[in-house]
């Protein structure tokens, strides 16, 4: 059985913005028997079944409140939703 996992990258800045930091979230279904993490977000690397969810270009500021830390929060509680036992029966039964 696939189990899910939040992955963080760094991304680049939208348009000609060159301050501050962005980054690319993704909760990433993998399969059982792989270890470790993906090298990169992306359904072409290795041991990545699918991209569920992807939040990108979100920039990390001073505070909790930027979207990078907010998106982070969003894909753990994602993670841990499709990663319960309870809720994948409710799913195969859909």
């Amino acid at each position: 059985m696939s189990r899910f996992i939040v992955m963080e990258r760094t991304a680049k800045p939208p348009g000609r913005f060159k301050g501050g930091r962005y980054i690319k979230v993704a909760v990433v279904e993998v399969e059982a028997d792989f270890v470790g993490e993906p090298k990169m977000i992306s359904e072409r690397a290795k041991g990545v079944i699918r991209i569920v969810e992807l939040w990108d270009q979100c920039y990390v500021g001073m505070t909790e409140r930027s979207a990078g830390p907010i998106a982070l929060a969003e894909a753990t509680a994602l993670c841990v939703r499709l990663n319960s036992v309870l809720d994948r029966i409710v799913m195969a039964i859909e």
